[in-house]
């Protein structure tokens, strides 16, 4: 028996942005990791995606969003020094 993964996308605030955990699932049944980071600027909201590198997979979907946050967390604490997201 197969368990259902929820699709309720998952949202975190780190240093002033959100960052909202948005993995998948591939045909090979594997996970990839996606997010979006949010920047709140004034009166507007810049989203910035942050995807994992195509190889990597991951068994579950637990696995790949702990993935995508720490890509997150990595732009975010890097944007300045002209990270761009992507690992």
């Amino acid at each position: 028996m197969r368990s259902a993964q929820p699709n309720k996308m998952k949202s975190i605030n780190y240093n002033g942005h959100t960052i909202e955990l948005d993995s998948h699932r591939v045909r090979s049944g594997q996970w990839v990791a996606r997010a979006t980071v949010s920047i709140h600027e004034a009166d507007t909201v810049k989203k910035v995606p942050i995807f994992g590198r195509r190889r990597a997979s991951f068994d579950s979907r637990r696995e790949a969003d702990a993935y995508a946050l720490e890509l997150a967390r990595l732009w975010i604490e890097g944007k300045i020094w002209g990270a761009n997201g992507h690992g």
